[in-house]
């Protein structure tokens, strides 16, 4: 510890010693000069710093005066809708709401959804409301409410072909609709393997299994079982795709 010590204060030392060499081999004129020219580098970059500052300041008026022209166009603007700002911003709270609900409706499994429908139909009785106010003629509500009315009525319509034993097929870019993942879902058979039943009982719309159409209505079997013919249809498609 001690010989670590020692050696420290050597190297100081040795700084300190070659700092003072260095100073003394420069003459009073080199190290005005040299303080001269310090000084003005010194004094330039405050000049620029002082130059940021000053546009800076600039732009912060600048922004404050087009808040307040903003602010002034909203406030004439909600004048002649007849509606104040406080009530456009509880509008916009109370649809950030819905949007939000809605989201995660959208992402419940189709039995937890219909636990919910009296909620969902509820949320759409209120954005039929808020489409008809006048904040929804305002540009910042207009597309949210017709997104937010999109979504609702996609709820809706799984939660109407869950209780008539019916579905309604969807996109596969957006609901992934094909015959094993529409009999996987919870509120049909939620087991894939059971897509035999769904082909069988639509055969007047199903030609081939592989394919189906957006927005045709699909009758659900009920049971939970292959019968003998759905068994022997999936057979006969397992064997075709087998031979390729």
């Amino acid at each position: 510890m001690k010989t670590h010590k020692i050696l420290i204060l050597l190297i100081v030392s040795a700084l300190l010693f070659g700092a003072t060499g260095l100073a003394q081999e420069m003459s009073k004129d080199d190290w005005q000069n040299e303080m001269n020219a310090q000084t003005a580098k010194r004094n330039e970059l405050k000049a620029k710093l002082d130059k940021l500052v000053a546009d800076i300041n600039n732009l912060k008026s600048q922004s404050t005066k087009l808040d307040a022209d903003l602010a002034a166009c909203e406030d004439e603007l909600y004048k002649m809708l007849g509606v104040t700002r406080d009530q456009v911003e509880a509008f916009d709270q109370e649809l950030a709401g819905y949007e939000r609900r809605a989201d995660e409706l959208m992402r419940m499994a189709d039995a937890d959804l219909m636990k919910n429908k009296d909620e969902v139909n509820t949320m759409s009785k209120r954005v039929d409301e808020m489409m008809k106010t006048k904040m929804a003629a305002l540009s910042r509500f207009k597309d949210r409410l017709a997104n937010l009315r999109t979504k609702v009525d996609g709820l809706l319509a799984t939660l109407s072909n869950m209780a008539a034993n019916t579905y309604t097929v969807g996109t596969w870019q957006r609901n992934r609709d094909c015959l094993w993942n529409i009999a996987k879902k919870p509120a049909i058979y939620n087991n894939a393997w059971l897509w035999p039943k769904i082909w069988q009982g639509n055969k007047d719309k199903i030609r081939d299994p592989d394919i189906i159409q957006p927005g045709w209505k699909l009758t659900i079997p009920a049971g939970k079982e292959l019968n003998n013919e759905e068994k022997a249809a999936a057979s006969s498609y397992y064997r075709k795709k087998a031979k390729g």
